[in-house]
């Protein structure tokens, strides 16, 4: 029976405190594998093209693609170049969301997001690959600093999905 392929990234996220002692950043995403090899799909910017994908054996792997998000932590702080610990999000929203964008059609139901209760720095995005759409899916992370509520951060890539 063919297993669905699977994709890896990890997520380097970069933060800028302001003077007010508020926080920005932005995040980029690596390639880091994929079963079966897929070739590179994965944009710096998050942007995932699966329409890009390498052919592969339909007797061993289905339409379907689990997508791996690995945070790396701790991330950068500028200025100083400090580092603080940080997570997907859990405090202040999900880690992970994923809309259709306005103007598309279909249903959220190709995707589902789930996240390791054992690895705070693990998300998995699990894509049916049914479908002609574009996604944004909205990865969110959490800053934990001591002493102090996590900080919430949400960034938008998007996920390109066989399109027409």
């Amino acid at each position: 029976m063919p297993v669905n392929r699977k994709l890896n990234i990890t997520v380097t996220f970069s933060a800028q405190e302001a003077t007010d002692g508020s926080f920005g950043g932005g995040a980029t995403y690596t390639q880091t594998g994929s079963t079966p090899d897929m070739g590179n799909i994965v944009k710096t910017n998050g942007e995932i093209d699966l329409d890009q994908a390498l052919s592969y054996d339909t007797s061993a792997y289905n339409n379907n693609v689990d997508i791996e998000f690995t945070l790396a932590t701790p991330c950068t702080v500028t200025p100083g170049n400090t580092t603080i610990p940080i997570i997907w999000a859990t405090q202040y929203g999900a880690g992970m969301t994923v809309e259709i964008p306005e103007g598309s059609h279909g249903t959220l139901g190709e995707m589902e997001v789930v996240k390791d209760p054992n690895n705070p720095n693990l998300i998995t995005l699990k894509d049916k690959d049914d479908d002609s759409n574009t996604y944004n899916y909205k990865p969110a992370v959490e800053l934990v600093r001591p002493n102090v509520n996590n900080y919430y951060i949400s960034l938008d890539p998007k996920i390109v999905n066989r399109p027409t």
